[in-house]
């Protein structure tokens, strides 16, 4: 199979890659062979695509790389930055609203529940903290000491 791209679309799949592999690899000691195949697929192309600023062979470890320039002039870094946010909220808020529906209603009770009324009384909590943040940050948020 063979597909074609424009420059401008090869540039934009880099930055997918990259995403994609960063996302899948960040929380692994060790990168994910077949992403990493992928990945360094796709970089071997960039000379072809005029990207060679963009991406790198190092010799050393014989391996494409993006180069400084990629991730200071594509905007992945703002990306990145925006996705690790978001997702520090996201499990903020919803890693609280479970903790606190199972403090109302018990671990067993939750477990049981049918997915509509667990998604309906979960959704009170979420809601709470989510106008919290969104209002405060981490202003209001601490460890309370364990006596």
């Amino acid at each position: 199979m063979k597909i074609d791209l424009t420059q401008e679309q090869y540039e934009a799949l880099l930055k997918m890659v990259y995403l994609g592999s960063w996302v899948a690899n960040s929380p692994q000691e060790e990168p994910d062979e077949e992403y990493d195949a992928i990945e360094q697929h796709i970089l071997s192309y960039a000379k072809e695509f005029g990207m060679d600023k963009y991406v790198a062979f190092d010799t050393k470890i014989k391996t494409y790389v993006p180069t400084e320039e990629f991730e200071n002039h594509t905007g992945i870094g703002n990306v990145l930055d925006a996705y690790n946010e978001y997702t520090v909220w996201e499990a903020l808020v919803l890693s609280l609203a479970r903790r606190d529906l199972i403090k109302k209603h018990g671990a067993g009770i939750v477990e049981k529940m049918p997915d509509e009324e667990l998604l309906e009384k979960e959704y009170l909590f979420i809601q709470k903290y989510e106008e919290e943040f969104s209002e405060h940050g981490f202003d209001n948020l601490y460890v309370k000491a364990r006596k």
